[in-house]
Formats: C-alpha cells, sequence, structure tokens
C-alpha cells in the first residue's frame, strides 16, 4: 500500500506535468492535493483492512471471531486458577479458629496478584493448620501462582495467622488471543471433523475455555477406546477440567466408544546454551531476549509435540545482536512426546562465549 507522501508526491509529479510548473505550497492546488490524498491514503487503507478480514489467515478481532462461527468454533474466555491455601499456626489453637469463605490473601512483590478461599474451614483447638479450598480473584493466567508464593493474608481472620500454597495454583488462562483462534480455525479447515477422527475429539475437547491444546489417542486402553490428554498454556489442569470435557465428550461421542479424559503429564526440560553477541550490543539484554522466546517457545507446545533443536533455534535466532550460538548438553537432542505428555521449559542456562 502506498504511503500518504508517496502519493501526495505522485499527484504533485503528475500536476507538475500537466501544468508545466511546481504549485506552491500555499495555493489552493496544494491545499486540494493534500486533502485528497489523505482520503486516497485513508480509502486505501479500509480497502486493505477489508482485503484481510476476508480470510482467516489475516483476519483480527471480531471478524476473525465471524470466521470461527462459520466453522462452529468460539473464542475461549478467561479462566480463573484454583488450588488450595494452607493457614497455619505456631503454636497450637487454644480454641477453634475460623477462617470464613472469602478470606482474601495475596502474592508479594511490585503487582500483587490476590486470591480468596472458597469454603470456609476452621483451625480445630490443639491443631496448628487447616487447608482451604481457594481462587485468584481475577480470571487469567496470572493467578497461575507457583508453589509456596501466595504469603501474605490481606483480610486476616486472625493476626496470628500465616499463609502458603503448598501446591501451584492451576487452571487459570487469558482471553484466547487472536493467533491461538486463527491456529484453531486452520486446523479445522486442514483436518475437517467427521465426527469420527481425532480432529473430531480434539476440537471438542478444546472448545472448552482453559484447554489449550489436546492430544487424541486411540486403542491405547484396547479397540474400541479413545484417550485424551488435555493440558493449559504451558501448564497443567486438574480434574476438574478433565471432567468438564469427560462430560461434554461423553454426550458427543460415537455409539460403543470408550473415551477417558485425563490431564496431561508434564515433562520439564532444561535448556543450555553458548552465546556470543555483535559487537555494540548488551550481552545481558539480548540474553533476556533469547530467555524469553525459549519462554514462549515452551508456552506454545500443544500436547503430543515433541521438542526439535531446530524449531527451539529458531526461535533463539529471532533476537537481535546474536553473532553466534550453539545448544549444549541434552538441549541438542530432539524430544519426542508421548501423546499424553506436554514439555515445559525448566531451568534456561545462557553462558558467554
Amino acid at each position: 500500500m502506498e504511503s500518504y507522501d508517496e502519493i501526495e508526491g505522485r499527484m504533485a509529479q503528475r500536476y507538475k506535468e500537466l501544468s508545466g510548473c511546481d504549485y506552491n505550497e500555499a495555493s489552493d492546488a496544494a491545499i486540494k492535493i493534500k486533502l485528497l490524498a489523505g482520503e486516497l491514503f485513508n480509502l486505501q487503507s479500509s480497502i486493505e483492512w477489508i482485503n484481510n478480514q476476508l480470510f482467516p489467515q489475516t483476519a483480527s478481532g471480531q471478524q476473525l471471531d465471524y470466521h470461527a462461527s462459520m466453522r462452529g468454533l468460539t473464542r475461549k474466555q478467561p479462566t480463573v486458577a484454583t488450588g488450595e491455601l494452607t493457614f497455619s499456626l505456631e503454636e497450637a489453637a487454644a480454641s477453634d479458629i475460623a477462617i470464613p469463605s472469602g478470606t482474601s490473601c495475596s502474592t508479594v512483590g511490585k503487582k500483587p496478584v490476590s486470591f480468596v478461599t472458597t469454603q470456609s474451614a476452621q483451625i480445630l483447638r490443639g491443631e496448628l493448620s487447616a487447608t482451604v479450598p481457594a481462587a485468584a480473584a481475577s480470571a487469567g493466567s496470572l493467578g497461575n501462582a507457583a508453589p509456596r508464593c501466595i504469603s501474605v493474608i490481606t483480610s486476616s481472620p486472625n493476626s496470628l495467622l500465616s499463609v502458603k500454597n503448598q501446591a501451584a495454583f492451576t487452571g487459570g488462562s487469558d482471553l484466547e488471543p487472536d493467533e491461538a483462534l486463527r491456529r484453531r480455525i486452520l486446523d479445522d479447515i486442514k483436518t475437517p471433523s467427521t465426527g469420527a477422527n481425532r480432529a473430531y475429539y480434539r476440537r471438542l475437547a478444546e472448545s472448552v475455555d482453559g484447554v489449550y491444546s489436546a492430544s487424541v489417542a486411540p486403542r491405547v486402553r484396547g479397540n474400541g477406546t479413545i484417550d485424551i490428554y488435555i493440558a493449559g498454556r504451558g501448564s497443567a489442569l486438574d480434574q476438574a477440567y478433565a471432567k468438564k470435557v469427560q462430560d461434554i465428550i461423553s454426550s458427543e461421542r460415537e455409539l460403543n466408544v470408550d473415551v477417558l479424559v485425563s490431564p496431561a503429564k508434564l515433562v520439564s526440560t532444561n535448556v543450555s546454551l553458548h552465546l556470543a553477541v555483535k559487537s555494540g550490543y548488551d550481552f545481558n539484554d539480548v540474553s533476556r531476549e533469547i530467555n524469553d522466546n525459549i519462554n514462549a517457545f515452551f508456552a506454545d507446545l500443544r500436547v503430543g509435540e515433541g521438542v526439535f533443536v531446530s524449531k527451539l533455534g529458531a526461535a533463539v535466532a529471532k533476537v537481535e545482536g546474536i553473532d553466534s550460538f550453539l545448544f549444549a548438553g541434552n538441549s541438542m537432542l530432539n524430544l519426542l512426546a508421548e501423546p499424553s505428555q506436554l514439555y515445559t521449559i525448566g531451568t534456561i542456562n545462557i553462558y558467554g562465549g
């Protein structure tokens, strides 16, 4: 598409060819040319936007939702992370201590994330702790808290209490972005659902809010059986999500087919590489971008998808300022995944030289 300056320049050149002279910047002709150039530029921009919305490969926002609806798909909504909080005392309780539903806790740091208990509980007399189901106060992936990072009680029922999450909070997801929805649309176009193939069951599983990817494995438990493994974006999902998917598929499955839905098993892998940066680039800045790209690469992996050095290397090579890099140790090996496995990133080590 032409820029505004290109359109104006072309019109000015044509004016000169027809009139035999340049126009004065303050003349009526100059003002008219500038106004018309601006309108032509706006018109070209509108036409280009419309062209982009015609195809799912380039559509965005609500127009991409329309493409999805034509194939029976909808954009997945944000979900709330859930887990358990353990409230503790340093000394055994002299009497029962109530922990009301809605008790608020949070992580520490500049941008704390809030969590609330979803049931009431008690630390009984003579006991030191009680574990309570809880959920993030807001939907989104920020609620996927790592173990032992929730440590502040913001609405304490008792000043002597402390709190920790012994296990991670999982299941939180953001509103499905355009790229993820586009991927599902294109997958559906490439491998249409027939009501009996793998694409049919994967589509049903991935229609559930919070389920980023699903793997379908037929005949794992014998003829007439289908096993489906689900996961969030780079994270595990609990049995509650498996039940949601199970309920949907149980009502939509083929006759005489035994379908079992389970959370995928996370397989953590470490990445190490030696890095040399170009002159004028800061090693720490380049390393930080590489770290971000590796994390994004693993977050985008789907259940049952392997880790290939060529693809991981392509994600690293996108960073500007790299002179050379070389994977070290097991990072140089391709990793194949079982249908039940989801590869996640463990530690990332970047060495100079």
